[in-house]
């Protein structure tokens, strides 16, 4: 190669030089470098037209260096080891400076070309016409164009089988990369060139191949911004290329004809079903070249089935050609086939001929026995403990296909020809369904779900052959594998293991896996109820009969909650659960055959209660099996046998008959123990709902029963006031009894209630904070602490309470008690509970408790006022010495575990705080969680009251002393207690009738959104400032549970704005109110200012939160508002400058990659509400000065179609590609770590929050970005 570089002779322009340039190509950076490169430039004649339709720029050659060894010299540099970080910033400083110099086209194909050259240089040639292409095409004039065209087209020509491959397929990059820009325009025979390409070699068939597959995925498949600027006509070239022209002329005869791209009749798709078919007539086993051939011919059919019309696939024999693919017993070109044929059949709404055509090839007796045969060949390999990764892979495409194939079955079955192998196709999704990997058998496990909801599938004779094996499956797997000893060796855990890394995920999936056996069950049952049950239940009586048969008898001392017996008596319990819903569903659909069906509910009902009364005569002594136990009989009892009421007496007496001691030694056992009668309170309540006439007419009876319990036993208070709620529930929902009478006893009973809020002493103790320190005890809390010496001790967990410090926790506790708040939180619930607003047990409640609100809501709004202030250090404990407040802000900080996050398990982080009661943490426990339980008691207290409607939303002068109570400390919250708070206050605002919406709604959501924006945002800055700083050796547990925390509060609060303001919503869901579709939340709230700027000042600030579900969700509900201020008004105004701003500085931040999309449709929008604002905005952003260049985007933006949301951002993301010369898709690839690959099949039963991500300062940034708006 000649050592001089060329000049641009075919550049399109005059030669300027009649030699080459001597000088040198200085470093980036260099001054002398810019001013050369500025200074130099020449204006092209008047008649130069460039691709952007604009004025063309011409070039002069400036400085270059005719010594190529300083390019090759800098890239040795950066990959020599031994180079200084200095040498290696100044070599790429100059390689990057080199790419954006006038002639780096021509000197890119120079260094590419020669194949002398390392294929390290060759590769940087390739990168400097990437970037001419990339990001100086719209410049080009068209002889420019033309030539780097040529240039790209000469090196494609030119690729030699001994070139490595990356620089083929870069070289096929490029060519993509210019037809996006330029085919079906002034490129017209790129056809005809691909086409000679493809019969020169092998190896130029690869560069053919990952051009149409790149295409493909890119015009069609993937969010490409440069393609989406072409869409429709990249699109229809496409079409014209790939399709035969005889399907062309059948299917589309009124088409433009005069697209001429296409170079014959053949089309591409028919070129690579012959192509895969010489593939496999030659030694593909032995000749890799062919065998790659054959996967990427394969790979490009796969990404052209989305879109590709049915008919051309019928018409070129696709299927048939890559089913020959599949018989082969090579993995690559077996799991390539697999992907085609996946690609065909995820495509929905095909008519009934494509049906036909398409789908039904795939159950012929021969392709069917290809499958099954393929299937069998990779359980050869399946041995857990020797994995053959490759047919592992295999087995699970092999499901995700016939997944695919059954769902067709279940849309159109009865279109399926006489003579198709049904019996195989379900004998194979039968087999895979049992595979020991589950990740192997959801696919199909899904299809069943459906499959069996179809009558003709249901009720045919093979597949009723097969439901005594699908139901026997699906109640071996409703065990929970997540709860396995590590150490098991259980084939479907070691699996289950292999496949998903994280506990999060392996939970969500586990979830979604026993929600399809349930459903499974659920559909079986309901279509032959009595011989189903039967089995489900003779099933579970040997179960039970044989719990503990070669295991030892049950000790309090060996208990654990999930050992054995109670892993099978829980997955036998989900089974009859899930059995129970589809005989509910099978009563609900009775009719037609009445004395038949009569007959059949009778004979159930007998069996289940003879089965459930059987069960009760059995001694449970594991607290976790007998609580399972209790909870099953309350669903046969308040569901399936609601007309049963002797037996609700009966499993009644059994609850309260039920007493399980508890024992100190063992504090896992007295804690289940606990939960025992936690539950025994729950399930009397619920029957005392269902059963309250019948229960009246032994109320003397219960009464007395509950006192001598009560007498016996050593009750606390929250067991006394659960069997005191019991016999309110029974007085105030029964029917017999006298409604006078019924209301004196329910009066008596709240007015205790009364008496307790209106006690003047108490009312008196909450005046100040200081008295209700005092009320709970903690007036002495700062100097316990001080004379305790907590400031010194690093371990609280390990530093036992003297005697003192015992007895100030027990009177913390025993103060808390005093507090009227567990009674009228029994109550309330006792009042409201499963009743609908406008019966008359509900009009009783509401009228008593009307008494009563006036009275509770001075002192209750005081106590959550008072227990939020607990919390603010600066306002109520900043007299302390420094030391001694952080010992304040160590008590307030709670512990808690997190799956997926934190390093224990759930039980040892259980049984660590049940073991630290007695210790300085324990104390520290005591306090804030007393302080909890009162603000979170409170919270309560108000949600239920809201249940009366206008009796609590109708006080006068209610919502700005509720607003400070609620809010005026909410700041002072942690992210988890203040989720707490979102989560009543949302109940608050959604439940407001329509008519009192003025007055109670403006100070409520003031006052919400302006707490939220004030916490998410600060919190979320502590987070990114702690991340920027800490180290690699960092330990980052309790970092990732507060971001995990502060993540969920951010989406709650994006949640309720989408709520609230969605029009498409009449009212929310949930709320209690009438739906009002003349006055909807969100009219009231756009047309009213003061509430609306709370929300959209939150909304700005969540735009720059780092939490893209968050953002995303903000983002649409802006986008849908905008609409509505399309007049000149400060909202708009807002929307232009602030809205806009806050978004285009995310959309170039790589975290926000993932938003792209809709952050560019809300830029578009907004682009459209305004004609100057925004282009002021933009002109001033670096690197955006080029006023002409700039006002043509926003031109094209405001031309184009505003119904083709790809165009529109792709026209956004076009305009805004660079910031200081950063492009937004080079930001968007940052470094992840790479998790087991899934498919996206494989995705959606594993979808979960993933836990956080902590990166540790190597996020690459746009410096100044975060100012590029400040001398706007």
């Amino acid at each position: 190669m000649s050592p001089a570089l060329l000049a641009f002779s075919d550049w399109g322009g005059p030669r300027f030089y009649p030699h080459p340039p001597k000088a040198k190509l200085h470093r980036a950076g260099s001054s002398r470098a810019a001013s050369m490169m500025d200074s130099g430039a020449i204006k092209p004649p008047p008649n130069a037209h460039t691709n952007g339709g604009g004025p063309g720029t011409h070039y002069t050659h400036g400085g270059t260096d005719s010594d190529l060894s300083q390019v090759l010299q800098a890239l040795q540099a950066i990959y020599d080891p031994s180079s200084s970080n200095t040498t290696r910033r100044h070599a790429s400083e100059y390689l990057e400076q080199a790419k954006r110099h006038p002639e780096a086209p021509s000197l890119g194909h120079t260094l590419a070309i020669d194949k002398s050259q390392p294929a390290q240089l060759r590769h940087y040639g390739l990168s400097m016409l990437e970037h001419s292409i990339k990001y100086s095409w719209e410049d080009f004039t068209v002889q420019q164009g033309e030539a780097v065209r040529n240039y790209v087209v000469d090196l494609a020509q030119n690729v030699a089988e001994e070139d490595p491959v990356y620089l083929r397929n870069k070289i096929a990059q490029l060519w993509t990369e210019i037809a996006k820009r330029s085919w079906a325009a002034e490129w017209m025979n790129m056809d005809q060139q691909l086409v000679e390409l493809w019969r020169t070699s092998l190896h130029h068939q690869g560069v053919v191949l990952y051009i149409l597959e790149t295409l493909s995925e890119e015009v069609f498949n993937r969010e490409d911004t440069t393609a989406g600027l072409r869409g429709s006509e990249l699109g229809r070239a496409c079409v014209e290329i790939f399709t035969p022209a005889s399907v062309l002329t059948d299917e589309l005869p009124s088409r433009d004809t005069n697209l001429e791209v296409r170079f014959d009749d053949e089309g591409w798709l028919k070129r690579l079903c012959v192509n895969l078919d010489w593939c496999l007539s030659q030694d593909y086993q032995n000749d890799e070249r062919v065998r790659l051939c054959a996967v990427k011919t394969m790979n490009t059919l796969r990404a052209a089935m989305t879109w590709v019309m049915p008919k051309a696939i019928v018409a070129v024999q696709l299927i048939e050609h890559v089913c020959k693919a599949l018989a082969v017993p090579v993995v690559p070109l077996q799991q390539a086939s697999v992907e085609v044929l996946q690609s065909i059949y995820s495509r929905h709404h095909l008519h009934d001929d494509e049906f036909v055509e398409l789908v039904c090839p795939m159950f012929t007796p021969g392709t069917v026995t290809l499958l099954r045969e393929v299937y069998r060949w990779t359980l050869a390999d399946m041995n857990i403990n020797d994995l053959n990764d490759e047919k592992y892979v295999l087995c699970k495409k092999l499901s995700e296909l016939a997944s695919s194939l059954g769902n067709y079955i279940e849309q159109k079955p009865q279109l399926i020809p006489e003579g198709s192998d049904l019996p195989g196709i379900f004998g194979l999704l039968f087999d895979i369904f049992r595979n020991p990997s589950l990740v192997v058998s959801i696919p199909i496990l899904h299809c069943w779900t459906k499959l069996l909801r179809s009558r003709i599938v249901r009720d045919s004779d093979v597949v009723t052959q097969m439901i005594g094996g699908l139901l026997a499956t699906c109640c071996e797997r409703l065990v929970r594998y997540e709860v396995f000893p590590e150490d098991s060796q259980d084939p479907t855990f070691l699996f289950l293991n292999e496949d998903i890394d994280t506990v999060p995920e392996r939970h969500a999936f586990l979830g979604n896996y026993r929600r399809f056996c349930a459903d499974i069950i659920e559909v079986l049952v309901r279509r032959t109820p009595v011989e189903a049950m039967e089995h489900i239940l003779g099933q579970a009586t040997t179960m039970f009969q044989n719990l503990y048969r070669d295991r030892p008898s049950f000790q309090p001392s060996n208990f654990s909650k999930h050992s054995q017996p109670v892993l099978l008596v829980d997955a036998q319990i989900t089974v009859i659960d899930a059995g129970l819903k589809g005989y509910l569903k099978w009563l609900s659909t009775q009719g037609v055959d009445p004395q038949e069906d009569d007959r059949k509910r009778n004979i159930m009902e007998d069996s289940f209660e003879q089965w459930c009364r059987q069960l009760l005569q059995a001694r449970f002594e594991d607290p976790e099996i007998l609580k399972k136990v209790i909870q099953l009989m309350s669903t046969f009892s308040n569901k399936a046998l609601p007309n049963r009421p002797a037996f609700a007496l009966t499993f009644l007496e059994y609850i309260l008959n039920t007493n399980v001691p508890e024992d100190p030694a063992h504090p896992q056992y007295s804690d289940a123990a606990k939960d025992v009668e936690r539950i025994c309170s729950l399930e009397i309540q619920k029957l005392a709902m269902n059963f309250p006439d019948n229960f009246m007419a032994v109320y003397d009876e219960l009464e007395r029963k509950i006192n001598e319990i009560i007498s016996s036993q050593k009750m606390d208070d929250r067991q006394c006031m659960a069997f005191s709620s019991f016999l309110f529930i029974i007085v105030h929902r029964n029917t017999t009894l006298d409604a006078s009478v019924r209301e004196e006893r329910m009066k008596g009973i709240l007015g205790q209630v009364k008496d307790a809020w209106r006690n003047d002493a108490f009312t008196k103790s909450l005046s100040t904070f200081q008295s209700f320190c005092g009320v709970m005890g903690m007036d002495r809390l700062p100097e316990f602490l001080s004379t305790h010496n907590f400031q010194n001790v690093q371990d609280w967990s390990e530093q036992p309470l003297d005697e003192e410090g015992q007895a100030m926790q027990a009177a913390i506790l025993e103060h808390s008690q005093h507090l009227p708040l567990r009674l009228t939180k029994t109550l309330l619930a006792a009042s409201i509970e499963k009743l609908r607003d406008g019966s008359a047990a509900y009009e009783t409640a509401a009228v008593l408790w009307a008494e009563a609100i006036p009275t509770i809501l001075p002192n209750i709004l005081q106590l959550v006022s008072h227990a939020q202030a607990f919390n603010n250090i600066e306002s109520n404990w900043s007299h302390l010495p420094p030391e001694l407040q952080q010992v304040v802000r160590k008590v307030l900080t709670d512990r808690f575990w997190q799956a997926g996050i934190s390093t224990e398990s759930r039980d040892d982080f259980f049984a660590r705080v049940s073991g630290s009661k007695s210790t300085y943490e324990g104390f520290a426990s005591t306090v804030r969680g007393t302080v909890r339980q009162i603000r979170e008691s409170s919270y309560y207290i108000l949600y239920s009251l809201t249940r009366f409607r206008d009796f609590f939303y109708g006080i006068p002068d209610l919502p700005e002393p509720l607003s400070r109570a609620l809010f005026g400390n909410a700041h002072a919250l942690s992210s988890h207690h203040l989720s707490v708070l979102l989560s009543v206050s949302t109940h608050l605002i959604e439940g407001c009738p329509p008519a009192l919406r003025k007055d109670f709604l403006p100070p409520m959501i003031q006052g919400l959104f302006r707490e939220l924006d004030r916490k998410i945002s600060s919190e979320w800055n502590i987070l990114n400032r702690q991340i920027a700083q800490s180290g690699e050796n960092d330990n980052l547990t309790d970092e990732m549970k507060n971001e995990s925390i502060l993540r969920q509060l951010t989406y709650s609060s994006a949640a309720l704005v989408s709520v609230l303001l969605d029009p498409s919503r009449n009212d929310p869901p949930g709320s209690d109110s009438t739906p009002s579709h003349d006055n909807p939340m969100w009219k009231f709230i756009v047309s009213t200012g003061a509430v609306l700027e709370p929300i959209l000042l939150f909304c700005t600030s969540m735009l720059r939160v780092r939490d893209s579900r968050s953002v995303v969700a903000v983002l649409r509900v802006l986008r849908n508002l905008i609409p509505r201020f399309r007049d000149k008004s400060a909202v708009r105004d807002f929307y232009c400058n602030d809205i806009f701003k806050n978004a285009i500085t995310s959309l170039h931040e790589p975290y926000f990659v993932d938003c792209q999309k809709d952050l560019a449709s809300l830029i578009a929008a907004i682009i459209h509400l305004d004609e100057d604002i925004p282009r002021s905005i933009l002109l001033s952003l670096p690197g955006m000065g080029d006023t002409y260049r700039v006002d043509r985007r926003l031109s094209k933006l405001r031309g184009a179609n505003r119904n083709d949301e790809r165009l529109q951002r792709s026209i956004v993301l076009d305009l805004l590609s660079s910031v200081r010369g950063v492009s937004i898709h080079e930001q968007g690839k940052i470094e992840r770590a790479k998790p087991k690959r899934k498919t996206a099949f494989q995705e959606q039963y594993m979808s979960v929050d993933q836990p956080p991500t902590i990166v540790r300062g190597t996020s690459p940034g746009l410096a100044g970005v975060a100012d590029m708006f400040s001398d706007v």
